[in-house]
């Protein structure tokens, strides 16, 4: 009658843990769900900021290779630099629960190997993003130090001066080069060429997680009859 007390208890003691167990799976999912739909919506704003950066890179370089000297180059310069160079438009992987996973022991509690790949598979393409980025900011800050030598960086204030109306003669005159030198423009234009390759790999790869996001939330929906 003791063992049979003793082992009874030891059944139910070993439920209840695999209820919570499979409780506390289902809430990792769930919240894995929740943060691959928010890398979505990130990994949206941010191909659509970087493809309109692009275009404006593209300009700023075809501008400075075919540069005159006029105040419409110089204006035209003045304007792609900031929408191509400034605010980044790169994201930071939702980590939320996938750091749980790794660092809690929560992994273990994923039964389904199916779903433990698609996660698996999500975080190595969050690293490989992870990676480009450092590549994005190194080329981006690279086109700013070049950029120091040919631009007045005061004059990007240029809005809080209500004497400098459009088509005046102070508009024009206000954006002007620091440096016009052919040679450094020459090499600010390839410094920007290398950036916009460098950013569209960068969309390349925010295209292949965006798939993937949506390969790891069918699964684990599917897998956890999830709605």
């Amino acid at each position: 009658m003791l063992f049979l007390a003793v082992f009874c208890g030891f059944m139910a003691e070993y439920q209840l843990e695999h209820m919570i167990e499979g409780q506390r799976e289902k809430e990792y999912i769930k919240s894995m769900i929740e943060d691959a739909e928010t890398d979505r919506i990130n990994i949206k704003q941010a191909i659509e900021f970087d493809k309109k950066r692009m275009l404006h890179l593209d300009t700023l370089s075809n501008v400075c290779l075919d540069y005159t000297g006029s105040a419409k180059d110089n204006e035209l310069m003045y304007k792609h630099y900031v929408y191509g160079l400034i605010h980044p438009s790169v994201i930071a992987p939702t980590e939320r629960t996938m750091t749980q996973l790794k660092n809690a022991g929560g992994m273990r509690l994923i039964k389904s190997k199916n779903s433990t790949d698609k996660i698996v598979n999500y975080d190595a393409m969050a690293q490989k993003l992870h990676d480009q980025r450092a590549f994005y900011e190194l080329y981006q800050n690279n086109s700013i130090g070049l950029a120091t030598k040919l631009f007045y960086f005061k004059r990007f204030n240029f809005g809080k001066n209500s004497s400098l109306r459009v088509g005046s003669a102070a508009y024009q005159n206000y954006f002007k080069l620091y440096d016009n030198d052919q040679g450094k423009l020459v090499e600010f234009s390839n410094q920007i060429n290398m950036f916009v390759g460098v950013v569209q790999y960068y969309n390349v790869l925010l295209g292949e997680m965006d798939q993937q996001a949506v390969d790891l939330i069918q699964t684990l929906k599917k897998e956890y009859k999830i709605q």
